[in-house]
């Protein structure tokens, strides 16, 4: 760091709620999970497959989900890489009905 960077201090800014960011129009979990999201601290933001745990996504885990009328893409293929980002969660991720191959 540069040794004269304590002459400049940036101004305090208080938070503003995501609520009102957004407005009334966006649903309110999409709110709440950008909140979990656009965390300052890494150890206390979501991580990316406790994202998809969220209850937003919850519509794309029931069996025939179709988006727009076309069927969503194999969303439930994990690589073992990425569930070992996120131990336990498997059971979680991947809906009981899914029967898609293993990689």
């Amino acid at each position: 760091m540069n040794p004269k960077s304590d002459e400049f201090k940036l101004p305090n800014v208080k938070a503003k709620a995501w609520s009102k960011v957004f407005g009334s129009k966006v649903d309110p979990l999409a709110v709440d999970l950008i909140s979990k999201i656009m965390v300052y601290s890494p150890q206390k933001r979501l991580k990316p497959l406790e994202i998809l745990l969220h209850p937003y996504f919850n519509d794309i885990k029931v069996p025939n989900c179709k988006i727009n009328g076309k069927p969503i893409p194999d969303l439930f293929n994990f690589y073992p890489e990425e569930l070992a980002t996120c131990p336990g969660l498997e059971d979680k991720l991947i809906p009981g009905w899914y029967t898609g191959k293993k990689m």
